[in-house]
């Protein structure tokens, strides 16, 4: 059973950060009609 739960907890630490990445992505270009490059504002709303 530890096994199994180790690699739940990899995958989760492996997914969680390429999710986060996927969706900043996302939004950067879903965003990008204004055509100003991204601030240090825009990561803290």
């Amino acid at each position: 059973m530890y096994q199994d739960y180790t690699a739940i907890a990899i995958l989760l630490l492996t997914a969680v950060p390429l999710l986060a990445v996927a969706t900043t992505v996302f939004f950067y270009v879903k965003n990008n009609d204004r055509k100003t490059p991204l601030t240090k504002e825009d990561f803290y709303r």
